[in-house]
């Protein structure tokens, strides 16, 4: 069973906070982003929104402190491309006319 497009990126979010200590500008948030970016800026904030109502992140203001601290072992990069591949296979899929 595979992870949903946004829960991918929920966590791929999560991790990358955890690599920044917990703590980060939203805008400065790779992931957020390339979320934004692509799959526009309503879909980020329902993302974001889960996060918050779920318990992981708190946001104040422009700052987003994660609750739940964890261990990842991926790097900043690795975090970055696998975001990157998801956000663009989410994107295009959005992109294809409906089959009939």
């Amino acid at each position: 069973m595979s992870m949903s497009p946004e829960a991918r990126l929920a966590l791929l979010l999560l991790e990358e906070l955890e690599l920044r200590n917990g703590r980060a500008r939203l805008r400065y948030l790779k992931v957020y982003r390339m979320m934004s970016y692509w799959l526009g800026a309503g879909y980020a904030r329902a993302i974001l929104n889960r996060l918050v109502s779920s318990g992981y992140i708190a946001i104040n203001g422009d700052r987003v402190e994660l609750l739940r601290r964890f261990k990842t072992s991926k790097s900043p990069s690795q975090v970055y491309r696998e975001a990157r591949d998801v956000v663009i296979n989410a994107y295009l899929s959005m992109q294809r006319p409906p089959s009939n």
